[in-house]
């Protein structure tokens, strides 16, 4: 049974709450920075990229989200509180103590009408409403001893909720009837933290121990180092959100910000070393994640070495995002051609040399482009594409299907083919 508990009035309430420190109100494209070495949430401009303080008086403030009431809502770890930081820079507590020990996550429920909050000290899952109310969602015996240190939060598109635990290097999934089941105990994780879900099924999530990103497909549950490490510029990586403006913004040591592409690059977006270890970041334009998506439909035909090649996508297909396309298990050195068109086909009702046709070759949209895969041998001519979507108003809610056919002596009738890859352009 769940419990209730309303917010506590503490002394330390009326303490941190402080008067605007900064004129400026954050604008859409801004960082804001938990940096808890300097006591501060930090606000960097998105234009000019200059910092600068936006409220002062937190303690340990970790992972915040902006809402969509235009306020910044961050947990703090010192205070036992969960912050609300206004846009001109005024702070105050939503709520403080209760089932909380060391609050480190919030991120919105799937309806938007209040926080989840992971407590790290108390293995708990919170809702906290914005009248303060805090309700156990899960905890430690509701969720078969599973938790142990909850961190990164995120939620997929069936209402599971995937919980990083710091304390044993696992993911935890939870689904919408409660029910927690281990989703990875991967080596590759080490202290996992922040936690992003794209809109072609990938989860993301920083490792803080290794200094990498690592990358699981939500369907097969495979995982792979995505990204690092790099020590310079990404070194201990904490928070990671998925960005309008292209692929994922992560916070770290030496005060830096950087992004990561789809192609696992990392490039530097901000760097304060004055701020120490940044714990958090958050742009309140990416408060609402892009309804974009990616669905895999009907299956190829294999080629060398009996491998059925696979056709997956990385990030979500809005207007102005970089997505990659991932090309797997072709034969190393094969001429191919991915098609994409406007209409499917149903598995089974045409071919193409003999493999499965999935794209409508006869639909109103229709194109090719040829590719050449590198490598040589069965399954190593794997390779991951980037593209940027154009900022097309047309192109919002939009389908296109895709699917790839490579010539393999190897394979029935010469050709080896992919799974269908259905694109929806979304805001």
């Amino acid at each position: 049974m769940q419990t209730a508990l309303r917010r506590v009035a503490l002394l330390s309430v009326l303490v941190i709450a402080t008067a605007p420190l900064a004129a400026q109100q954050f604008g859409p494209q801004d960082l804001l920075l938990s940096a808890p070495s300097v006591g501060s949430v930090w606000r960097v401009d998105g234009t000019t990229h200059v910092g600068a303080q936006l409220a002062a008086g937190v303690s340990i403030v970790h992972y915040g989200w902006v809402g969509t009431d235009g306020n910044f809502y961050v947990p703090d770890r010192g205070w036992i509180s969960i912050l609300k930081v206004e846009p001109d820079g005024t702070l105050s507590a939503l709520t403080s103590a209760g089932h909380m020990i060391l609050p480190v996550t919030c991120i919105p429920t799937l309806d938007d009408t209040a926080l989840v909050v992971s407590d790290m000290g108390s293995n708990k899952i919170l809702r906290v409403d914005y009248d303060g109310t805090q309700t156990v969602m899960h905890d430690d015996t509701t969720a078969g001893g599973l938790l142990d240190m909850p961190d990164g939060m995120a939620w997929d598109d069936a209402g599971n909720l995937y919980v990083a635990q710091l304390g044993n290097h696992t993911l935890v999934k939870i689904d919408p009837q409660g029910q927690a089941t281990l989703f990875s105990a991967s080596p590759i994780l080490s202290q996992p933290g922040g936690v992003a879900i794209d809109g072609a099924g990938n989860l993301f999530v920083a490792n803080y121990g290794t200094s990498t990103i690592a990358r699981f497909r939500l369907d097969t549950g495979e995982g792979e180092v995505f990204a690092g490490p790099d020590l310079n510029l990404m070194l201990t990586p904490n928070d990671l959100k998925l960005s309008r403006r292209g692929g994922m913004l992560v916070s770290a040591k030496k005060g830096t910000v950087v992004r990561v592409d789809a192609l696992g690059h990392i490039a530097l977006v901000f760097r304060d070393e004055a701020l120490g270890e940044l714990d958090g970041v958050s742009v309140p334009e990416d408060r609402t994640l892009c309804t974009g998506r990616y669905e895999s439909y009907g299956a190829g035909q294999a080629g060398s070495g009996g491998l059925v090649p696979q056709l997956r996508a990385i990030f979500s297909p809005c207007g102005g995002q970089t997505v990659g396309f991932e090309f797997l298990d072709f034969a190393g050195g094969a001429p191919a051609i991915l098609f994409i068109g406007s209409s499917p086909l149903a598995p089974g009702a045409a071919s193409f040399k003999g493999a499965p046709l999935l794209v409508d070759p006869a639909g109103a949209v229709f194109l090719t482009m040829p590719l050449a895969f590198p490598g040589s041998g069965a399954g190593a001519g794997d390779i991951r594409l980037q593209f940027k979507v154009p900022t097309t108003p047309g192109l919002i809610g939009l389908d296109l299907y895709h699917q790839v056919f490579a010539g393999d002596a190897a394979a029935p009738g010469g050709v080896s083919a992919s799974n269908g890859l259905k694109e929806t352009f979304g805001i």
